[in-house]
């Protein structure tokens, strides 16, 4: 009994220690991403060099074990990637065959409900990532669950919303980018809006911008 207890106390002082890094992380990010939006006249080697001497290089120097300090900047880019559109438009497309794309404007819907209705009929997906890999969805009783080329995986919950909307709940990963990217709980919504050849074009929003993707059946 008292080791089971000792488990129970262990696990909820990782998540307490993990929820409190996410939030320092993300308190940073705030302050760094207010730096590229006062800084968007400058050049980006510019922008890049001043956040890294003005916020993550002093909060690195915190932690003095490498790995932490690894753990932490791995952190810190990730979350950017989620929360800051200015962060993510330093890096544009750079594989030809990715379809991933940000806009401002609102994409016009271009799709039929019938079309809605039959993505969630459809087991296998694949989108490509922004680096040009591809990665596999399976989508089965409600769980979303991503394959990576590195044999990393994603697990999610789906839940379909209406007007072709539909949204990702994540659970788990052992993926390098999704594990700093989320944390137990975090939701996403996507909005179908066009399809053609059990392709469709996606899109979620974050803040003003819109981030476009295509998925197609695999």
């Amino acid at each position: 009994m008292k080791k089971h207890l000792l488990i129970v106390l262990l696990l909820l002082c990782i998540n307490v220690s993990r929820s409190q890094s996410i939030k320092s992380v993300d308190s940073l990010n705030t302050e760094i991403c207010k730096s590229l939006a006062q800084n968007k006249a400058l050049n980006n080697e510019i922008r890049i060099n001043t956040i890294n001497n003005s916020h993550i290089a002093p909060y690195l120097a915190k932690f003095k074990d490498s790995i932490v300090q690894r753990k932490a900047f791995e952190q810190i880019f990730f979350r950017l990637q989620k929360n800051c559109n200015e962060f993510v438009a330093l890096f544009p497309n750079k594989a030809p065959e990715s379809s991933w794309s940000m806009q401002t404007e609102k994409p016009l819907d271009k799709i039929s409900k019938e079309e809605c209705n039959h993505f969630d009929k459809i087991s296998k997906y694949y989108y490509i990532e922004n680096d040009g890999n591809k990665v596999e969805v399976t989508l089965n009783d409600n769980l979303w669950i991503e394959k990576f080329s590195d044999d990393t995986f994603s697990k999610l919950h789906y839940k379909r919303k209406g007007n072709c909307e539909f949204e990702l709940e994540f659970i788990e990963s052992n993926n390098l980018s999704r594990k700093n990217l989320s944390i137990k709980g975090d939701k996403y919504l996507y909005k179908l809006y066009d399809e053609e050849n059990e392709t469709y074009s996606v899109y979620t929003k974050n803040e003003e911008t819109y981030y476009i993707f295509k998925i197609a059946k695999q």
